[in-house]
């Protein structure tokens, strides 16, 4: 029983960091919401499977429950959790555009493109998230950049307009 204990808090403690990131970014960086939608998961992913032993399908449940979860949070978008990075502001700038420009993107559109860029997931495992195929999750994640790309222009133009 120890050693289940055990290995379940090693699970735990691997992938507490980047589900807690993955679901900041969800929620808009509401930092309370996103710990109490982490917890949650976990607790539901541990409820469902109290000893995983495949890791790799534990995590990607784990995921799966925290999009799910993000889905019905309603928070209003916050930015200052770049405030509190150690970086300069010349990187911090860059950030803030990209931040305000993936709130613009619609929820399903931005899952796909965090588990990418974010989790670095494989569009095989993309697609198990999400259920859908590779070439779809593929698909996916080309549009939820284009659409990326978009937004981020459409701030900075809105920056620029602002200044001048």
């Amino acid at each position: 029983m120890i050693a289940v204990k055990d290995a379940t808090m090693g699970i735990v403690a691997r992938y507490q960091k980047k589900i807690y990131a993955l679901i900041l970014y969800l929620v808009g960086q509401d930092q309370e919401t996103a710990y109490d939608v982490c917890v949650a998961s976990f607790v539901e992913a541990l409820r469902e499977n109290p000893s995983p032993g495949r890791e790799e399908v534990f995590m990607l449940r784990l995921i799966g429950i925290s999009i799910e979860k993000c889905r019905n949070v309603k928070t209003i978008p916050t930015y200052d959790i770049i405030d509190v990075l150690d970086i300069g502001r010349a990187e911090k700038e860059p950030l803030q555009v990209v931040l305000k420009a993936l709130q613009m993107i619609d929820h399903d559109l931005k899952v796909p493109l965090l588990l990418r860029y974010q989790l670095n997931l494989s569009y095989r495992d993309i697609g198990t998230v999400t259920c859908t195929s590779d070439a779809n999750a593929r698909i996916m994640a080309g549009q939820a950049r284009a659409q990326l790309d978009k937004e981020i222009d459409h701030v900075l133009n809105k920056t620029m307009d602002r200044t001048i």
